[in-house]
């Protein structure tokens, strides 16, 4: 018979349990808010931080997903383009200089896989832009239909189901403009006019404001090939388009962890900037004010004195040139300089020619390269080539931007810099060349060329 249990003991037992259950209630509190902090981690990471805004900007936004991706991309076109300059060299052989500028510019693009944050930067200046753009383009009542998207898509891989227009050269001259009886006298011997630009080379290059225009006389637009739609059949087949786009998505995919959406969006946005492009440069004109000048280059402010004197005194403006310039580039024209339009000398240069009368002489002007006797051949409105015209076509639609800059106002996250992805990075077969090369002793790169 088992021994009856006095009070004491039964109360002590109550108070063992008690104390259990507080435990048991405690360690399940405290197991569920752990549970709950990683449940909630997981749920921030996979849903509530890939919808977080990085960018907005008036009714568009650009969230934590999109933003990894655009980086991504960017990151994947840099391997990219480092895979191609491999190519190239391997291709071309070259000797040590020509192998130390490959391995050089191998190098910068490794410098800026390297820092994510600083790709991560260019990337919102980027998609800041194009959500300007995409605003600008609702306004303008630009919209880029399925059927024009696909065409363009296709068209990118080489498929034309309709055939392809084939730009066909065929030349439609232009009238030029008839010399003065005082521009014949200015210029007796300037030699016929040629379209093609006079470069200087070595040291002597950056010894005059040479023009990137024409140098003589003819208008720059002249004899330009236009285009003669010819219609051909396309190079491939729809089965052989889909292999290389699956190809291409494929190897996003893979490579770079990047989506077959993010591609083809990035197709859209080209496309409708490339049309918000053409609406805002629609009136610009293939034609550009211009002036025909020569100059006389000399190192010093005396020299130029004396070469004006002498022109005062009857001496040619050829024969002075010959004589004393120092722009091998056309000394023996006479200094011809042909015609040029804005943006095409340096500032000092270009202001003084353009507030020249036809056939007044400069008093001495300086400028980085020396001093200058200008005289102004003629002035006025003339046509321009089509690559100038493309060239200033994307000068006004990069002036236009930066004006539509200052009037919205981004709202970037200021945590952006902790989802900056640092991959896709350098295969590392070409990380391998950059360590190899970065043990070599190092070439001077060839000199870049440069205009002034």
């Amino acid at each position: 018979m088992p021994k009856p249990r006095n009070k004491k003991f039964i109360a002590i037992k109550e108070k063992e349990k008690r104390q259990k259950r507080i435990i048991i209630i405690g360690t399940a509190v405290v197991l569920a808010a752990v549970l709950g902090l990683v449940l909630y981690g997981v749920f921030d990471l996979r849903v509530l931080q890939p919808k977080k805004t990085i960018v907005e900007l008036g009714s568009r936004t650009v969230n934590v997903t999109e933003f990894k991706q655009r980086v991504r991309y960017q990151r994947f076109q840099l391997s990219r383009q480092a895979m191609q300059l491999v190519q190239i060299q391997q291709s071309m052989g070259g000797d040590a200089q020509t192998s130390a500028y490959f391995q050089q510019q191998l190098m910068q693009i490794a410098q800026q896989l390297n820092q994510p944050n600083t790709i991560g930067q260019q990337v919102i200046q980027t998609l800041t832009d194009e959500l300007i753009i995409m605003e600008e383009a609702d306004k303008m009542g630009i919209e880029i239909s399925e059927e024009t998207f696909e065409r363009e898509l296709k068209g990118l891989f080489g498929y034309f189901p309709q055939g392809t227009p084939t730009p066909q050269a065929t030349f439609a001259p232009q009238p030029t403009s008839t010399l003065t009886s005082q521009q014949l006298t200015l210029v007796p011997d300037t030699p016929t006019a040629t379209t093609e630009a006079q470069e200087t080379e070595g040291e002597e290059e950056s010894t005059a404001p040479t023009p990137t225009a024409t140098l003589d006389q003819e208008s720059e637009g002249e004899n330009d090939p236009t285009a003669t739609p010819m219609i051909q059949p396309t190079e491939i087949t729809a089965e052989v388009y889909q292999e290389n786009y699956q190809e291409w998505i494929d190897s996003l995919n893979d490579e770079a962890g990047i989506k077959e959406e993010t591609f083809r969006e990035l197709v859209r946005g080209f496309l409708i900037q490339q049309e918000v492009r053409e609406k805002v440069t629609t009136d610009l004109k293939r034609t550009q004010d211009q002036v025909w000048a020569r100059h006389i280059l000399v190192e010093d402010e005396e020299t130029a004195q004396e070469v004006l004197s002498k022109l005062e005194e009857g001496e040619t403006f050829a024969d002075l040139a010959s004589e004393y310039s120092v722009d091998t580039s056309n000394k023996d024209r006479g200094g011809n300089l042909g015609w040029f339009g804005r943006g095409t000398m340096v500032p000092a240069f270009e202001e003084i020619a353009f507030a020249l009368d036809t056939g007044e002489v400069s008093d001495p002007i300086q400028t980085q390269f020396g001093w200058h006797i200008i005289q102004v051949i003629g002035h006025e409105e003339r046509s321009i080539s089509q690559e100038r015209f493309q060239q200033l076509k994307d000068q006004a639609f990069r002036d236009w931007l930066a004006e539509k800059r200052q009037e919205y106002e981004a709202e970037v996250a200021d945590d952006w810099q902790k989802y900056v992805p640092s991959e896709p990075d350098l295969p590392p077969q070409l990380q391998q060349i950059i360590n190899l090369s970065q043990q070599q002793p190092q070439q001077n790169p060839p000199p870049a060329t440069t205009s002034p």
